[in-house]
C-alpha cells in the first residue's frame, strides 16, 4: 500500500495523535522529548485510516512502514495540498543572521514589479498587510504546504521565505521545489540542537543540495558561503566583496544607506532606509536575486528606497539620544549591530540584552565579549528566560566581559530599559538587542505580552521626555 493512494483516500494528515480525526493519515514522529509510535494506539481509538511508521506497531489499522516519518510527512503534505511549490515562485533564504530583511527586500522588489507576494518568516505568515498565522522561522511540513496552498488560493505568484536548519534537518520543507534559493552566513547558534558547526553546516547545505533550484545564490565573503559553492551543482550566483555581483561601495548613517554594485558588466547605484553595515549583504542578495530575474533598475531602485522590516536595526526613537532594537541574539550579530551602531553614535553607546534560557549556553560568554568591545555601558538583563533563572544566565554573560564596572545587572527587562533611557546624555544612543519583534517575553513556559519598542515609547512619552532637567 503506497502513501499516494493512502492520501487520495484520506480525510486529513497530522503528527499529532490529538488532532486525529475519523479517517485521518497519523505520522509517528519521534521528537526530542515524545515518540509518535507511543501514541499511535490513541490514533487508532480517535479513527485513524493508518498510521505512517518507522517500525511494525501492532494495531486493526493499516500501518505503512517507512524510513523517515519526517521525510514521508513532508513529501505527503507536498501531495495532499495538491503540490503547490510547483505552482509558484517559491524563494528560500537560509542563514545564521540576515534572512528576515533579506526576505522583506526581496518581497519589496517584487511587489513594486508588480507581482502578489507571500512572505513565510520569524515575524509573521501573510500577503502584503493581510497576516496569515504567527511566525516561525519556518513552520511544520502540514503549516509550510497548506499555506503554500493558500497563498496560491490567493492568487500569489511568488513566496520569499525563510528556511532555519532545524526545518532542514527536520524535513519541513520537504519536498518544495524552489525557484531560487539563498544563502547568507552562519555563525556560532543553535548548537545545543546541533551540537557542531559541521552538523549546523551540513543541515543548512541540505536546501542547496536536496531541492530542487534554478538559482542559487551565495555569499562569497562567508567563509562556509566560499565552502558551500565549491560543493553545490546547478547554475550559481555569488554576492559580496568579491561575488559575481560586487560590493563596490557602501556607507550608511542614521539616514539610510547608499550601495554601489557590478554585475556582468554593468554597475548600479542604490539608495536604501536600511542602516547598518551588515545592510550590505542583506541588499546584495535581494538585488542578486533581483537582476538575475531581469528585473528593471528603476523598480529596485524605488523598492529599495523604503524598506520597514519590525525589530531589525529599527530606530524607535530619536531626539537627544537616539534608542535602537534589534532581534540580535548570536555573538555574530550582536558584534554586527554594536560595531555600526558604534560608528554613526556621537557619543556612548549603552547596550542592553540578556540571552534565551534553554538555548546554547556556550555562546552567552561571547555575546558578552562581543559587547565589551564597543559598548560604553553594558545592561544585562534577561531575554526569554524560559525554564532557567536570569541570574544565571546573566552570570554566564558575565564570564565573557573582562571590565565589569562597565555593567549593570538588572534582571527584569522593563526596568532595565527603563534605566538605559534614564542613563542616556544628548548624542548616546542605546541598542536594545535580543528581543527585536517579539511581543512576549517567555518565563516559566508563560508567555507575558512584551515589546521592547513599545516599552520605549511607553516610558518616553509623546514628547520624549523621562524626567531629566
Amino acid at each position: 500500500m503506497n502513501l499516494p493512494f493512502i492520501l487520495s483516500r484520506v480525510k486529513g494528515i497530522t503528527s499529532n495523535s490529538k488532532e486525529v480525526k475519523k479517517d485521518y493519515l497519523f505520522f509517528a514522529v519521534k521528537g526530542s522529548r515524545f515518540d509518535g509510535h507511543d501514541f499511535a494506539k490513541e490514533a487508532q481509538k480517535r479513527g485513524a485510516y493508518a498510521v505512517v511508521a518507522q517500525k511494525p506497531l501492532h494495531l486493526n489499522i493499516p500501518v505503512i512502514i517507512v524510513e523517515n516519518t519526517r521525510k514521508a510527512l513532508g513529501e505527503s503534505a507536498h501531495i495532499f495540498f495538491g503540490k503547490p511549490s510547483e505552482k509558484l515562485n517559491v524563494i528560500g533564504v537560509t542563514g545564521t543572521n540576515g534572512k528576515t530583511t533579506t526576505t522583506y527586500v526581496i518581497e519589496k522588489i517584487l511587489e513594486t514589479a508588480g507581482e502578489k507576494v507571500g512572505v513565510l518568516g520569524t515575524i509573521n505568515y501573510r500577503i502584503g498587510n493581510e497576516i496569515l498565522g504567527e511566525g516561525r522561522t519556518t513552520p511544520d511540513p502540514i503549516t509550510w504546504h497548506k499555506t503554500l496552498k493558500e497563498f496560491l488560493e490567493k492568487g500569489t505568484s511568488h513566496v520569499v521565505a525563510e528556511i532555519s536548519s532545524h526545518a532542514l534537518d527536520q524535513f519541513r520543507v520537504y519536498p518544495t521545489e524552489f525557484e531560487a534559493v539563498i544563502f547568507t552566513n552562519l555563525t556560532r547558534d543553535h548548537l545545543d540542537y546541533h551540537k557542531t558547526m559541521e552538523n549546523y553546516f551540513l543541515s543548512k547545505k541540505r536546501l542547496f543540495t536536496e531541492y530542487t533550484s534554478k538559482v542559487k545564490i551565495i555569499n562569497a565573503d562567508d567563509p562556509y558561503g566560499k565552502r558551500l559553492i565549491n560543493e553545490v551543482q546547478g547554475e550559481v550566483i555569488t554576492y559580496g566583496r568579491d561575488g559575481d555581483l560586487r560590493i563596490e561601495e557602501f556607507s550608511t548613517s542614521l539616514e539610510g544607506s547608499h550601495i554601489k554594485v557590478s554585475f556582468r558588466g554593468k554597475e548600479y547605484t542604490f539608495y536604501s532606509n536600511l542602516i547598518g553595515e551588515f545592510q550590505a549583504y542583506n541588499l546584495g542578495a535581494g538585488i542578486a536575486y533581483a537582476l538575475w530575474k531581469g528585473i528593471d533598475e528603476e523598480i529596485i531602485k524605488e523598492a529599495l528606497r523604503c524598506i520597514r522590516v519590525p525589530g531589525r536595526f529599527e530606530v524607535v526613537y530619536k531626539g537627544a539620544f537616539t534608542v535602537i532594537v534589534d532581534y540580535a541574539h548570536t555573538p555574530d550579530a550582536v558584534e554586527n549591530v554594536l560595531r555600526t551602531t558604534r560608528k554613526i553614535t556621537k557619543k556612548r553607546l549603552i547596550s542592553l540584552f540578556g540571552a534565551g534560557g534553554n538555548r546554547d549556553r556556550e555562546k552567552r560568554p561571547l555575546m558578552g565579549e562581543a559587547s565589551e568591545k564597543y559598548s560604553d555601558i553594558i545592561i544585562l538583563t534577561s531575554d526569554n528566560p524560559r525554564d532557567e533563572e536570569p541570574e544565571k544566565i546573566i552570570e554566564d554573560i558575565l564570564r565573557g566581559i573582562k571590565e565589569r564596572e562597565r555593567v549593570i545587572v538588572e534582571p527584569d527587562r522593563r526596568k532595565a530599559i527603563e534605566l538605559a533611557l534614564k542613563t542616556a546624555e544628548v548624542g548616546d544612543t542605546i541598542a536594545i538587542l535580543g528581543k527585536g519583534h517579539e511581543n512576549y517575553q517567555e518565563i516559566k513556559g508563560v508567555k507575558y505580552p512584551f515589546s521592547d519598542a513599545e516599552v520605549v515609547k511607553e516610558i518616553l512619552g509623546g514628547d520624549g521626555c523621562i524626567g531629566k532637567d
